[in-house]
This record gives structure tokens, C-alpha cells and sequence, in this order.
């Protein structure tokens, strides 16, 4: 068993994800919007729990999981704005 073993794991891509989303939230907040990094962070962060634990998946079904995330907030921003 090798010391770098975790690097394989989807636990890694989902922490990745997480960390990622929470900028990409927090970039609203540079035009006079709300600050949703948080939020946008937990998001990714049950979408990631979901697919792991509930549906016991893998990455690849993780990284299609969170681009669904990334399309459906861009639709609700997108509803919400017009």
C-alpha cells in the first residue's frame, strides 16, 4: 500500500470540487451580489456526498455529477436574473 493511495480516491476530486465552488460563489459578491461561496460549497459538497455514499459511484459519475451542479446553478442564476 503505498503512502500516495488516497490520491485515487473520489474523496479527493470531492474536496477539489468543494474548494473550488466556494470561489466561484464568492465571485458574485464582487459586483454588489451576495456572497454565495458557502453555499455554493455545501452544495458540491452533498452532491459529492450523495453520489459516494448513497450511490456508492465512482469519479467519474462524481465529475459528472458536479458539472450537472455547475449547469443547474448557471440555470437558476440565469431564471433568477431575468
Amino acid at each position: 500500500m503505498s503512502s500516495l493511495d488516497f490520491l485515487r480516491s473520489p474523496l479527493l476530486l470531492a474536496l477539489v470540487f468543494a474548494a473550488l465552488f466556494w470561489p466561484a460563489g464568492q465571485h458574485e459578491a464582487r459586483f454588489g451580489g451576495a456572497n454565495h461561496g458557502p453555499l455554493w460549497a455545501c452544495a458540491s459538497a452533498i452532491v459529492s456526498a450523495i453520489v459516494l455514499l448513497g450511490l456508492h459511484g465512482t469519479w467519474g459519475w462524481l465529475l459528472l455529477a458536479q458539472i450537472a451542479l455547475l449547469i443547474g446553478i448557471g440555470f437558476f442564476r440565469a431564471w433568477r436574473d431575468s
